[in-house]
């Protein structure tokens, strides 16, 4: 009876501690990078590759290691999903444009849309909660041969400086977070 009782109290305390909180609830819920790398990867019959385990790793480490690296870092968190070698100009741009746009809305707000036939496409998207001290920018970048899903927690000055330059900063923050340095 007591085994039972402890068994019973260790699942009830479980199920209470690991209960998602509203914030994370909502997130979860929240099309962004996902959506879009899987609408890449179905629109264009391509897999994607992440950036290596070891640029993982040195990311990780920094974070743990000072939250001053953080702060002085360009992003907080970002996620990348790189597409290379594969055909992209097979299709219009106009039609994924209008795909993406509806898998993301209403929850992201479309920052700028750049398409050209040489140069490729850049779709940047923007999202801000309430409280937040970050903003999450959400940058597709489709080139003839090559493509790249970047999603980033941007602080206030560098939200400020896509704003303000809203083309160059988002290939900028593409090439900063695919390169190695």
């Amino acid at each position: 009876m007591r085994f039972r009782k402890m068994i019973a109290g260790l699942a009830a305390s479980s199920v209470l501690f690991s209960a998602p909180s509203p914030r994370t609830a909502d997130a979860r819920g929240v099309p962004g990078y996902d959506a879009a790398v899987k609408l890449v990867e179905t629109y264009y019959k391509t897999k994607h590759r992440g950036i290596p385990w070891y640029a993982r790793g040195a990311v990780g480490v920094a974070k743990v290691v000072s939250s001053d690296v953080r702060r002085a870092a360009r992003y907080a968190n970002v996620k990348v999903a790189v597409f290379e070698d594969q055909d992209f100009s097979v299709s219009t741009s106009s039609e994924f444009n209008a795909l993406l746009r509806q898998r993301l809305t209403p929850h992201w707000s479309q920052l700028l849309a750049v398409r050209g036939t040489e140069d490729g496409q850049v779709y940047t998207y923007v999202r801000h909660e309430k409280g937040d001290k970050y903003f999450k920018v959400l940058t597709v970048v489709i080139e003839p041969r090559d493509a790249v899903v970047v999603q980033a927690d941007l602080n206030l000055e560098e939200f400020a400086k896509l704003i303000a330059n809203p083309e160059d900063e988002s290939r900028s923050l593409t090439r900063d977070a695919t390169t190695d340095k």
